[in-house]
Parts: C-alpha cells; structure tokens; sequence
C-alpha cells in the first residue's frame, strides 16, 4: 500500500503530545529511548502515512501536532470495570478507519476487531504473562488465540526471554520477533567505581513504577533488615505510582528518615542518581509484566554494580556474581543478603563496575523498533523476508545481515 493512502493507528501507554511538546521546549527524555521513538513516529508523517498515536494510560483531548501527528488520550483502566471502556476504545479506533494498527498493549478485544475488519496489525509488546489466577490464565488463552489469527503476520515483543513467555501461553514461535532498543550513552563516559569505603552504610538506587509488584515493599523492608543489624541502607525511589502509601510503610517500619522517595525524573537525572548511590535495586517480583527493564542498561550505563530479583525476563541476561547479584523475588531477606554480600566483596564489587562496558555492548539484541515498523510497514516479500532472519526459532543460530537496507525501499532508520 502506498503511504500517502494508509492511514496508521498506534495505541500505547504514553503521552505522545506531551513528549513532543516537551522536546520542543528543549527539555529531556523521560525516559530511555523516547526521544527516539517520538522521531521516528514523526518521520512517518514526513513519508506520507496519517499517524494517529492514543494513549491508554490517560485522557487527553485530540490534537494535531506541529509533525503532524494526531494524538490524544484514552484512559483505558480507569478501575475495575475495563470492558465498557475497550468497547469504546474499539469504537473509536473504528471511527477513524485505519488501515495499519501499530499495538503496544496486549488488548485482546482491539485484536479481535482488526482481524475480522482485516486491518494490517503489528503487535508490539513489552510485557511478560505470569500473572496467577484463572482470570489471568483466561485473558492469557485468549490472547494468544487473538495473536495466533492467520491475519497477523508478526508479534513482537521485547527480547528473547519475553517471546518465550508468548511461546509459553501458546502463540505460535514460528511468528514471534524479539525487538531491542539502539544503545544510547556508554559507561566508556565515565570513570568505574570503587568499593563503598564503609560497607555498612550504603545508597540503593531505584527507578521505576512505586507498585507492589515492582518489589518497592520489598526493597523497604531490606532497608529496614539492614536496620535490624546495625547497618545504614539509604534507598532513593524514582517513580511515580503509590509513593504515599509506600511512604507509610516505611514510617510503620521505622526506616522513613532512610527512604527517600524523588517521584518522576528526567533520564538525565537517572544516570546521576545512579552515578552517586552505590547499588542499582531491580526488585520486581514474578507478576510484574516485565520486557528488560532498561534501568538494568542504565545502571550498566552509570557503571553501577546491579542487585535484580529473579524474575523469569532477567534469566540469562543477568548471571549471578557475573555481571550482578541476584536474589529471591519476594523475599527481603535475600534482598538485603544479596546487597550485604555485594558491598562486603570490594574485589567483586569493582571488578562488575570495570566490566559494565563489556557488558553494556553485549545487552541490546540486533533487531531494533524501528526497523521492525519500517519493514512491516513497507511490506514487501523481501522486507519479510529479512524480518524472518530474526524470528525466535533462528535467532540463536542466525548469522544477521547488515540492518542497512541495499534494496530500493525505504531505508531503516535509526534515530536520536
């Protein structure tokens, strides 16, 4: 289809506007690769498409942007009754008549009408499905059977481990492609780190959402074991989410003088909170939908020796006193254990911070965001093809080609 007649559809958390207005006041990311994704979304207007971006995550009213992008906002979990509100996003994405829907949330009811209305769909995820609970079990079943429709060519989703667990609830491996995001910052920037000079007073740093399933109670109540022993565990929290309930938790453990809670700040501010505590804290437990959280390449990034939970996404990626410390998810014992025997090992301790380079080469996959939506978009046989290279059954053993395309199409872009 030619660009100048499709008309694309993205629907994701987060606010596109916002982020381009943002921008254009000469302010920072938000987050790791925003900035990124804004122009490529962009560039997609400049090519001749129609872009659309809705935001689930809040309502915004409809507005065309200095790009040329629409973008607005539909909160789509305002509370328990979800189904009311998914039947009118589907009505409004229905009014609007795409031809291409760009899908960054596993919303199997919006998967369900494009295919039976055979409107072009690129599912493009960064979510884990381990949630218990026969609700969960079901909204996986049918997810999968949604994914698995002949209609949709590709899923994708954010890295290997996270196509596994598509595999796992029974989308078919043959179409599932792990993305990455392009590397962004180096630890070459800055100098390693030495050992804490007092092992027992220490700095934990974490980013990310204030929910419980992120294992924010739990990173709390290690720095109130810490406590309990003698030692002084001082945790800064950036994230926005339930700040003053986890506020009063550490008040009802008698370590609130010991956490402190920033809120949202910019990806500038991240790398110095990082580059001035001691430990990066990746806490989530099992049930938080995790892709790869880049705040374990932030870390890399800031060369600061990383403490992650064991959650099923992180397997592999992170090798226990290889490239950081691992711990029981869940469990603030093994927490606190984890952070105690990392700060104590000043040899080790160094050495992870000396190798965050290697290791920060080694972390993104091949396949990048935009080169996925390009290929997808332009798709030719010879652009799938080329997206096949990459799919989950081959890409252990693929030899990849050159991401810059050779042929007449539109070139992939990598942005930023």
């Amino acid at each position: 289809m030619d660009s100048k007649s499709a008309r694309l559809l993205i629907l994701q958390f987060g606010n596109y506007a916002e982020a381009e207005h943002r921008f254009a006041r000469g302010e920072g990311e938000n987050y790791y690769a925003q900035r990124y994704t804004v122009d490529y979304v962009a560039s997609l207007v400049r090519e001749g498409y129609l872009v659309r971006v809705i935001s689930l995550g809040e309502d915004a009213p409809l507005e065309r942007l200095p790009s040329g992008v629409e973008s607005g906002g539909f909160r789509l979990y305002p509370g328990r009754f979800r189904a009311p509100r998914t039947r009118y996003l589907v009505r409004m994405a229905a009014e609007w008549e795409p031809t291409h829907l760009l899908l960054h949330s596993p919303v199997s009811e919006v998967l369900r009408w494009a295919v039976q209305n055979r409107i072009k769909t690129l599912p493009l995820l960064a979510d884990s499905f381990r949630a218990r609970g026969i609700r969960n079990q079901i909204r996986y079943r049918r997810l999968a059977a949604a994914l698995n429709d002949p209609e949709i060519r590709w899923v994708v989703n954010h890295g290997p481990n996270s196509c596994v667990d598509l595999a796992r609830i029974g989308v078919s491996a043959s179409k599932l492609l792990p993305f990455d995001w392009p590397s962004f910052g180096s630890p070459s920037n800055f100098p390693a780190k030495k050992a804490p000079s007092n092992a027992s007073s220490i700095t934990l740093t974490y980013v990310g959402q204030i929910v419980a399933s992120k294992g924010v109670g739990d990173l709390i109540e290690a720095v109130a074991i810490a406590k309990a022993n003698g030692e002084h565990y001082r945790a800064i929290l950036a994230g926005k989410g339930e700040i003053e309930a986890f506020s009063r938790h550490a008040q009802r453990l008698g370590v609130a003088d010991s956490v402190n809670f920033v809120g949202p700040v910019s990806r500038e501010r991240v790398l110095e909170l990082m580059k001035s505590g001691d430990l990066v804290v990746v806490a989530s437990r099992h049930e938080y939908p995790e892709g790869m959280p880049q705040t374990i390449y932030e870390a890399l990034v800031s060369r600061s020796p990383l403490v992650v939970s064991d959650h099923p996404m992180f397997a592999g990626r992170i090798v226990h006193r290889k490239n950081g410390f691992i711990f029981g998810a869940a469990n603030p014992q093994s927490l606190y254990q984890a952070v105690h025997d990392l700060v104590h090992d000043s040899e080790l301790y160094e050495q992870l911070s000396m190798d965050a380079e290697v290791n920060a080469s080694h972390f993104h996959g091949p396949l990048k965001w935009d080169q996925v939506i390009t290929r997808w978009l332009s798709g030719t046989v010879e652009d799938d093809a080329w997206l096949r290279q990459y799919s989950l059954p081959l890409i252990a053993s693929k030899t990849f080609t050159d991401p810059v395309r050779t042929d007449s199409g539109p070139p992939d872009r990598v942005l930023g």
